[in-house]
């Protein structure tokens, strides 16, 4: 985990090529005292980070970051509003050594994000 006790994952289903996962966010983590103090947000880099996680916890393959095809930040996770969270991945193999795919990340209310990415 990139940042441990940033969250936990509730749960994981499997089905085919596609996995959908729940979430915890630990709103009081310490990473939030210097990224927006006032108000804050989980990172960029971390939503990216969640997904990978459970990909490789799935696949059960230690994954890299090969290609960012498209990534939309929509709207921003507030951790104290929003602690609990889906993350939708559909999986494609693009050869041996990668794994396109599409993911979601969001609440029951809104979607936060969505990405393309391909990992190694």
């Amino acid at each position: 985990m990139l940042i441990e006790g940033f969250y936990h994952i509730n749960s994981i289903v499997r089905e085919d090529n596609s996995i959908a996962a729940t979430i915890i966010l630990n709103e009081n983590h310490e990473v939030y005292k210097g990224h927006f103090h006032e108000q804050p947000v989980v990172p960029g880099v971390i939503q990216l980070q969640i997904a990978k996680e459970i990909i490789r916890k799935v696949t059960k393959r230690e994954l890299k970051i090969s290609n960012l095809i498209q990534v939309k930040y929509l709207s921003p996770i507030i951790p104290d509003k929003n602690s609990e969270l889906t993350v939708n991945v559909t999986l494609s193999t693009v050869n041996d050594n990668e794994i396109k795919t599409n993911f979601t990340i969001k609440s029951s209310t809104t979607i936060f994000t969505k990405a393309k990415v391909i990992f190694l």
